[in-house]
């Protein structure tokens, strides 16, 4: 019998890490990653034998004709793309196979990420302010606050890990 696992797992840009380090760990459990939806939040599992398989997310605004040959010229099977995300996998059996190997191409993609979520936090504050003085106001700021917070947390976090990897760098 083919036992299918459907998991709703909230996460955001400066989670990228995390959400790796989960679906690999859901492979080592035998649960292989069939697809995601739902704009990269539901996992679709099948249950299998344990394997070894190395998952990258990736964040890119703009792809040209040659970004998924490079990575599946390389082995990396792409299982989901949207919105500017892409996460990729490939099986190995002794070294993990990674995407991003230099802490420069680590900081670029943060620096992309940091660009994207300022220009959606500062996109909601003329929102703010046009409905400051109408009925509607109080019931919008119940919304808002909350993705002011979940944005300025993930800004915050991507910040963070921006220079921990320049001071990483620094060292070496």
């Amino acid at each position: 019998m083919n036992e299918i696992k459907k998991v709703f797992k909230w996460w955001d840009s400066s989670q990228s890490e995390k959400i790796t380090a989960w679906l690999e760990e859901m492979e080592a459990q035998g649960w292989h990653l069939l697809r995601v939806n739902w704009n990269g939040l539901r996992f679709h599992f099948q249950k299998g034998a344990p394997r070894k398989m190395s998952y990258c997310v990736d964040y890119q605004m703009k792809v040209d004709a040659n970004y998924a040959g490079i990575f599946e010229d390389t082995g990396w099977d792409k299982i989901y793309s949207g919105a500017g995300w892409y996460i990729w996998r490939q099986t190995y059996q002794h070294t993990k196979p990674e995407i991003f190997t230099d802490i420069d191409s680590m900081i670029e993609r943060n620096k992309r990420l940091i660009g994207v979520f300022t220009a959606v936090t500062a996109a909601q504050i003329p929102m703010i302010v046009m409905n400051i003085d109408k009925a509607i106001f109080y019931p919008l700021l119940i919304l808002y606050i909350p993705l002011i917070g979940l944005l300025g947390a993930s800004l915050y976090r991507l910040v963070a890990a921006n220079k921990k990897l320049q001071a990483k760098k620094d060292i070496l």
